[in-house]
């Protein structure tokens, strides 16, 4: 009789140990990271975050990450939509993934890809981590975006 008390204590040991070591959702500690290569020049944004948006008028979901250059004068904006749940996967213009680089606000004008392809690595409710690349253009000149990483924590609030 002790012995099937004591398998049963350690047989509840063990499942309770297996189901909270199971991986929750990941977060950035910090304020994320973006990094990116612009017509030859690298740029690492001091600040990334990314939220969420339902879009009522065409039924998707869609990540919008955005992140300032550690001198203040660069953003980027980056939208991926989704069928109907955030998944990993690769996302390209085709399916209305696109880029918005500003290269110095308020003195250019911006770049808006005309090819890109996004590639989202790992993602839940509260991070995303991936890889992106595309040609952008400012209605005079097709420059590459390459090398482009993130890292970060997706907010409820936009």
């Amino acid at each position: 009789m002790k012995l099937k008390f004591l398998a049963g204590i350690v047989c509840l040991f063990v499942t309770a140990l297996t189901v909270t070591s199971c991986e929750k959702d990941k977060a950035v500690l910090a304020s994320g990271s973006c990094s990116f290569t612009f017509d030859s020049t690298a740029y690492s944004a001091n600040s990334s975050y990314a939220y969420v948006v339902d879009t009522n008028t065409i039924g998707k979901k869609a990540l919008i990450l955005e992140g300032v250059t550690a001198s203040l004068n660069s953003h980027i904006a980056i939208t991926v939509f989704f069928p109907d749940t955030l998944i990993a996967g690769v996302f390209t213009q085709a399916q209305g993934a696109s880029i918005l680089f500003s290269k110095s606000l308020g003195q250019e004008a911006s770049f808006l890809s005309t090819t890109t392809t996004i590639k989202i690595t790992s993602i839940n409710s509260k991070y995303a981590e991936g890889t992106f690349i595309g040609s952008l253009n400012n209605g005079t000149d097709e420059k590459p975006l390459t090398d482009g990483k993130f890292k970060v924590n997706i907010s409820n609030e936009n």
